[in-house]
């Protein structure tokens, strides 16, 4: 944690702050904090700036704060990754949260299996915990767009062929296609990455019927998370 991300809620005051339960158990055994120690906070969907720790206990702190940053800017892009195990999936959505992604779309896909979402990362808490471990670790403080798709039918048909419109769209195949890091950056970027076992032919093809560009990261099969990583670090 590199920086300390309040809820509004935490709020008692303009320039206060009271917090309890992990945040705390965080200042006193990792940054290991004392009266009048200052720290990195920012304010979720908010500005950002320092706190001084007034008062701090076993479960309880008072901070002093003062806000006066904007928060990071997001780069131009949207990934749209396919469901996975949910170990993978919350690794990657704090990865791609601390990248500075506009938005991350977790979709159903034939190889994904549907128990997953029962999985309580799924929940709106589970998305929030998962969100707020990549902002505080890249100082940030606004949440990206986070779609969650059950069914690739009407996704395939309704919602993909309106994202070209206004971004340039790849796919990442298997095959000879441009490599990842040929193509030209757009204003604003979309890349869908399959799950480990790839996407379908229908699905790959619905997603070049839509407008995606299919792009490589050449001969070898790499896991989800790697591809995840290879894509993003194109459009940084």
């Amino acid at each position: 944690m590199n920086l300390l991300l309040l809820d509004r809620s935490d709020l008692v005051a303009e320039n206060k702050a009271e917090i309890f339960g992990e945040k705390v158990r965080h200042l006193n055994e990792i940054l290991k904090v004392n009266p009048g120690n200052e720290i990195r906070v920012g304010i979720l969907n908010g500005k950002k700036g320092k706190a001084v720790i007034e008062k701090i206990e076993t479960e309880k702190a008072v901070l002093s704060i003062e806000l006066n940053e904007d928060p990071l800017p997001k780069i131009p892009l949207f990934v749209i990754v396919a469901l996975a195990r949910p170990k993978v999936l919350s690794r990657l959505i704090s990865d791609l949260v601390s990248y500075g992604v506009s938005g991350i779309e977790i979709i159903q896909t034939y190889f994904g299996d549907k128990g997953y979402w029962e999985n309580e990362l799924f929940t709106e808490i589970g998305i929030k915990e998962a969100v707020v471990k990549g902002l505080e670790q890249s100082m940030d403080t606004i949440m990206p767009k986070i779609n969650l798709v059950k069914r690739f039918g009407p996704y395939s048909n309704d919602i993909l062929p309106t994202y070209p419109a206004n971004s340039s769209c790849y796919i990442a195949l298997p095959g000879d296609f441009p490599k990842i890091g040929e193509i030209e950056k757009g204003r604003s970027n979309i890349i869908a990455i399959g799950p480990e076992r790839g996407f379908t032919k229908y699905e790959a093809s619905q997603f070049i019927k839509a407008g995606f560009q299919p792009v490589s990261l050449g001969n070898r099969v790499v896991r989800t998370e790697a591809a995840v990583h290879a894509c993003v670090a194109h459009f940084i």
